[in-house]
């Protein structure tokens, strides 16, 4: 296979009339009483290997730009959280650093703290988190136009896409929350993405295809390539391949070398959340506010890389 990029909604967002889960929405898509919103930190400095130096770098204004783009992208395809509480805005630090050279991995991306809250305990939401990117790709992705994609697609391992499919393994307030994937499984098994998944492609399949075989970062945490029925351009599977030769656009938003399934963004209800794929079109029942949280720092967690397409 010819080193290609990758990334994008691979078919319409999915229609109405889906089979979803009976699991109750907090409000209608124009009642929400708090919209999912993201913050953006280009200001903060990174120690990345701990010895007491920055080594990070301030994004130029014009990259700052494609950055609001991707930020605007996820607030429009997320839109509040399942049970409406009043969830504070997601910060999230995004830099440049050196990674690996040119041509290697693109960027890496997690959250840095979660929290859970009082009458949604099913849920563990991302509160912070860091995204930082090769400083040798970052001119390149940026006149090739695949910077957009790379973006969208490591802001979605900061809202939770392989890294908060199983938060009750962390224990204490965390027990009990989404428990979506088995490391080592390849086998997602969350049931708003598998309802779309089977909606959408229609494959009758028992659970979504993890990647296994791409190294750490990459493995248990995208969309398998191989077999995924949308196809390996989408934008959660874990390389990027060559631009299209037309934009991929999704409600206005153009992608160069991917596509977006209904089924990526339909995995985020998995996840506590309102989505435009599961809840726009769909009659929404209030469930009542929880108060108290509590907070758990992951600063150890391994952030989720994006890699251009191996040759």
């Amino acid at each position: 296979m010819s080193d290609a990029r990758r990334f994008g909604l691979a078919t319409t967002l999915v229609a109405a009339g889906l089979g979803l889960p009976a699991l109750a929405s907090a409000a209608t898509y124009s009642g929400i009483g708090n919209p999912f919103n993201i913050v953006l930190d280009f200001d903060s400095e990174v120690d990345f290997d701990g010895n007491g130096s920055t080594d990070s770098e301030t994004l130029s204004s014009d990259l700052q730009s494609v950055f609001q783009q991707a930020k605007s992208f996820w607030e429009t395809m997320v839109l509040g959280n399942r049970h409406d509480l009043a969830i504070n805005a997601l910060t999230i630090i995004a830099v440049g650093t050196g990674i690996d050279g040119a041509g290697g991995t693109l960027g890496a991306a997690g959250p840095t703290s979660i929290s859970v809250y009082a009458g949604a305990s099913e849920y563990a939401y991302a509160s912070h988190g860091l995204m930082y990117f090769d400083t040798a790709d970052l001119a390149a992705m940026y006149s090739g136009g695949t910077l957009f994609d790379v973006i969208v697609h490591e802001m979605a391992h900061v809202l939770g896409f392989g890294t908060l499919w199983n938060t009750t393994t962390y224990g204490g307030a965390f027990a009990g929350t989404q428990n979506l994937y088995t490391t080592g499984s390849g086998q997602y098994t969350g049931a708003f993405g598998l309802a779309v998944y089977n909606a959408e492609f229609g494959p009758g399949a028992s659970s979504i295809p993890v990647d296994l075989d791409g190294g750490q970062g990459t493995a248990n945490s995208h969309w398998a390539e191989d077999n995924y029925a949308g196809g390996a351009a989408d934008i959660m599977t874990g390389y990027i391949g060559a631009p299209f030769s037309t934009p991929n656009s999704v409600l206005g938003y153009d992608f160069a070398a991917t596509t977006v399934s209904g089924t990526t963004v339909a995995s985020f209800a998995d996840l506590g959340y309102i989505t435009y794929v599961t809840d726009v079109a769909a009659a929404a029942v209030p469930l009542p506010a929880g108060a108290g949280l509590s907070l758990i720092g992951l600063g150890g967690l391994g952030a989720l890389r994006l890699r251009r397409r191996r040759a």
